[in-house]
């Protein structure tokens, strides 16, 4: 029972961090950029910056949000019945 009790909470952390975090995440890697000049962290940051855009702009962030904290806690529930464990 501890298990399930912490994939809620990874899964509510998860929602929420998509929901409000994700531009903040894309802005810290540009900053970690100009500050280390190393090529792979502004590639992080172009990642982070699309995704963060794309999702504030998408009309069902909330849905998307809450549908992949869905598939946090449903998902290895499944697996594990499936593989009878």
């Amino acid at each position: 029972m501890q298990t399930f009790k912490r994939r809620w909470v990874i899964a509510i952390g998860v929602a929420l961090y998509l929901y409000f975090l994700l531009p903040a995440t894309a802005q810290i890697f540009y900053e970690l950029y100009h500050l280390t000049k190393i090529g792979p962290i502004y590639w992080g940051y172009s990642g982070f910056k699309a995704a963060g855009y794309y999702l504030s702009v998408y009309e069902h962030r909330f849905l998307v949000c809450l549908l992949v904290a869905v598939v946090i806690i449903i998902v290895p529930t499944l697996i594990k019945k499936f593989r009878g464990t």
